[in-house]
């Protein structure tokens, strides 16, 4: 099951770097069209709207699974490593259950515009249930990112010094 997931956010993360390139070059496309007085292309911020929230969503699993999201450690770098690893554990836990929470508000807000047909018109007429999709999509992926979070705190947890030890060492020192 591991493996599995690490491909389908490995997948994710390609479609997410391929869509930043085409938003590229379609803003680039844009920018040519006008300067040689061609009509602007309106599919194009609309295609880019809709790719940076796909991008979004595509890759903070990817981003999560490698630690390498943005973290504010300004209270936690001061702990010792057990506790640290409490931290980091009940971080994992909340944050495993906000994102099932999330995704399953998210599944009910898609599969109800699904079933109402509801479309999104603008330059291009597109369903709004594809444009939404990848939002329980990504947050479903989180969520299973964070459960893996958990195992390996809980196992952290359990091989670290006690917590008792390091307040009597005091934080940011190690005893030798």
């Amino acid at each position: 099951m591991g493996k599995l997931i690490d491909f389908i956010v490995t997948a994710f993360a390609f479609i997410a770097g391929t869509l930043l390139v085409l938003m590229t070059v379609s803003i680039g496309y844009a920018i040519l069209s006008r300067a040689v007085g061609l009509p602007f292309p309106l599919w194009v911020v609309q295609f880019n709207e809709y790719a940076l929230l796909w991008i979004t969503f595509l890759g903070t699993a990817w981003v999560l699974g490698r630690n390498r999201h943005i973290a504010i450690d300004l209270m936690t770098r001061r702990l010792g490593p057990r506790t640290k690893a409490v931290f980091e554990f009940l971080h994992s836990v909340v944050g495993a259950g906000v994102c099932a929470v999330i995704f399953w508000f998210g599944i009910k807000t898609v599969l109800s515009l699904y079933q109402r047909g509801v479309t999104d018109v603008s330059a291009v007429d597109i369903p709004r249930y594809l444009v939404l999709l990848v939002i329980p999509l990504g947050f479903l992926l989180l969520a299973f990112q964070f459960v893996r979070k958990v195992f390996t705190g809980a196992l952290s947890i359990r091989a670290s010094a006690p917590i008792h030890g390091e307040a009597a060492r005091g934080a940011g020192r190690t005893v030798k």
